[in-house]
Order: C-alpha cells, then structure tokens, then sequence
C-alpha cells in the first residue's frame, strides 16, 4: 500500500528499538493531532539467531516509518564524568578523539563514543563521556540491517526512558533490572545526571539513600525494589518501556542529542516537511494567478532569498568574531598571569635608590631573572640587609661574600637576594 503525500507533516511517527535479554522489542508511535497510538513487536533470539532465520521477520516491519531510534542497554557500554578545560564542545569532542584513552580502557579505534554535555562555564566543561565497543554495536546493527532496518540514531538505555519522565521536576532515579545486576540513572528535571550499573541491593539501597530522589521508577522487576521502611514513591514501568520513550523521540521534542554512530539515514523534520508542503501549494497558486501577480511573487521571493543570504554570511561572521574573542581573552588571561610575576628592571632599580641610604653607594648592579647582586661601599655593610629585607620587591638578602673595609674605613660589601612581590 503507498503512502499518502505530506501525511508524515500532520500525524508524525517514530520507531523505538531495544533489546530484552536475546529479544528485540520494536515500538511503533504515531500522533494524530494530540492522540499517540503505538504497537510493539518481539523479534524472539534476536541475538541468537542468524542473519538468514532473521529475513522471514521482515513483512511486518515494513510499516515502520519516521525516525528510528536503537537504544543499546546501559551494561553494555561505558560511562564516565569528567571535567575539560574546553568551553567549546566541538573543540572538546575533537581532543576526546586523541585522548579518549586517558579515560576510558579502550583507544578510540575500538568504540563508538559521544559526550553528553553535564554543564559548562567560559573555562571548562562538565560531560558524560558514552562509550560502546564496536564489536558488540556492529553486531546489533548487521542484525537489524537482515531486517532491513537501518536506525537514524543511536542512545543508550538511560536516554530512552527521558520522555517517559519529561513531566516529573526534581530529582527522580530510574533502576532497570538487568540479568545480573542493576542500571540506576538519575535525573534532575529530566535531565540526566549519572548513570551506573550496580551489583546487588544493598548497593542499590545506598545510592537511592545518598542520591534521595523525590521518586523511583523500576522496570523488569518483580517487586518493590526498596526496603519498606524508606518512604519514596515507588513505581513499575512497562517492560516496554525503553523501546517505547525512544519512540517518542521521533514525535516530540524532547531534549536529547547524543548519538554513538551517524548514519546515512536522512530524518525528516516535520517542520521542514510542513514549510515545503506550503511552498509547493504557494508555486501551484502563482502558476493560477495572472503573469503580473506571478512576476511580483517571484521578485518577492527572490529578494528572501536574498536577505537570508545575507543573513547567512553575517551569522558566520559573527560566529568567526566570537571565536577570535574567545582566543583573545584566553590569550590576555594567559599575559596577565605571566606579568603579575614579572617586576621590571627599572622598577628595581628604583626600588634599590629609593631604600639605600644616602651613605651606601651601589658600583655594580648585576640583575639575572630573578636573582640580583649589588656591589659597593658603605658606613656599615650589615645595616643595609633588613633595610632590603623590607622591600616588597626583594626578598632572601644575604652577604655574597665577607666583608672587607677601605683605606677610609668604608665597608666594601657584595650583597645577593630574590626578586618577587611578596
């Protein structure tokens, strides 16, 4: 059956994909108007069955349209906090790609990875680095390409269930029960926060109790999964769950811009889809409406063109002088810092005719980075060292060598110290 023209603009759908244990769960959403509507499908041994007893599948996902979204469980992949002396996330993502390895057990040869951004000032950044072996994401996909199914993204199990909390303020933790062990994720305003696979419940206990969440959602569990003595809300999701909230990507806005793998497939933005909709109805129109109309539409349209343009250089010249300005401060933070330690040979100087008394003279004055050595003659030599001493710009004084007196009675001296501010 073919599909109507334009359908996708008013009743947007999107495919979630997930894995239960050996299980593919595939959940189909569609809206129309504010109603959702879904189904779900189980492709049984999914991960066991090779690519030949998979093609017998593929009649019933032909209907599958919109954005296709595979969420790969939380166990499978490595997550780490870190923070990065890069403000720009695209700067950050290109240094990750170099030093991926000083945070995470493989080179970056060896997975996929994106970063999801946790906060970030003009100095540094907070992110999640996400990370999946390619092996074990390779193999999924050579799976679901038997299917004839080719996701246009890909995100990991706590991405998935964002949707489903999108409605909850405060802190709210979602536990799903893997075969071993447990994946906790929480969330701020739904917006993630940390994700970690824990061993057992006791252990889970204590993050739920460090963490305090206003609530717990659990899926793939019997029963409550905390004492019932703690007082939270508690509640179960479907087991569907996670294929189900990365469908809703696909019809809704919700925040989410991690993707482990870009593929080829080409999405399609409603709003787009909706302006060339319009726009093929505007150039129908012109063609109807007699030649000196048409002519003054065309001009219109091409002076919108124009200006957009030109609009177009202007933000790319803003978004060159932004990043020169950024370099430019980062380069005069750098000087300030060098010149606040730096003192001037002058000001020495200076320094040294102010502080000297008037019976001292100064032959030689030697000043070597930040080592300096006066060489002369006064009434008394060792009256001079804490009248240095007490200088803001000199510190360390001491004798260089012994001293000795003139044919006047003069004490000839060598004196050797520091230059800093203190």
């Amino acid at each position: 059956m073919s599909r109507i023209p334009f359908v996708g603009v008013f009743s947007p759908s999107g495919t979630g994909l997930s894995l239960h244990g050996d299980d593919l769960v595939i959940t189909f959403v569609s809206r129309k108007l504010i109603k959702l509507s879904y189904e779900t499908f189980v492709v049984k041994d999914f991960l066991i069955k090779d690519s030949q007893q998979l093609k017998p599948i593929l009649v019933q996902q032909k209907k599958f349209a919109g954005e296709i979204i595979l969420s790969v469980p939380r166990e499978l992949c490595i997550i780490r906090e870190i923070e990065f002396p890069y403000a720009n996330i695209k700067e950050l993502r290109e240094a990750l790609s170099y030093q991926l390895d000083s945070f995470i057990p493989f080179n970056n040869e060896d997975v996929y990875f994106d970063i999801h951004l946790l906060s970030r000032n003009r100095h540094n950044s907070k992110v999640l680095i996400v990370a999946v072996k390619k092996e074990a994401l390779d193999d999924i996909l050579l799976r679901l390409k038997a299917l004839e199914i080719m996701p246009s993204r890909v995100i990991i199990t706590p991405f998935a269930f964002i949707p489903l909390i999108a409605d909850k303020r405060g802190a709210v933790a979602v536990v799903n029960k893997n075969k071993k062990d447990y994946c906790y994720s929480l969330y701020e305003n739904s917006f993630l926060r940390s994700s970690s696979i824990v061993k057992n419940l006791d252990e889970l206990t204590k993050q739920v109790k460090a963490n305090a969440p206003g609530a717990v959602f659990y899926i793939n569990n019997g029963d409550t999964i905390l004492p019932e003595d703690y007082s939270v809300q508690t509640k179960r999701m479907d087991e569907n769950a996670e294929s189900y909230g990365a469908a809703l990507y696909g019809v809704s806005g919700y925040p989410c811009n991690i993707s482990l793998i870009k593929l080829k497939r080409k999405q399609r933005n409603p709003q787009i889809s909706a302006m060339c909709f319009l726009t093929g109805f505007l150039i129908l129109f012109i063609f109807l409406i007699p030649y000196i109309q048409k002519m003054n539409n065309l001009t219109r349209i091409k002076t919108v063109d124009s200006i957009i343009k030109s609009l177009k250089k202007e933000i790319k010249i803003v978004e060159n002088t932004k990043e020169r300005m950024e370099l430019l401060e980062n380069t005069v933070i750098n000087v300030d810092k060098i010149s606040e330690k730096y003192i001037p040979r002058i000001d020495i100087i200076l320094e040294l005719a102010r502080i000297l008394p008037n019976d001292a003279w100064a032959k030689t004055i030697k000043i070597d980075n930040n080592l300096f050595e006066i060489e002369g003659d006064a009434v008394s030599s060792t009256h001079l060292i804490p009248i240095l001493e007490n200088s803001p710009l000199l510190s360390a004084i001491g004798l260089a060598s012994p001293v000795t007196k003139t044919q006047s009675g003069r004490e000839k001296f060598r004196i050797k110290g520091k230059v800093e501010r203190q």
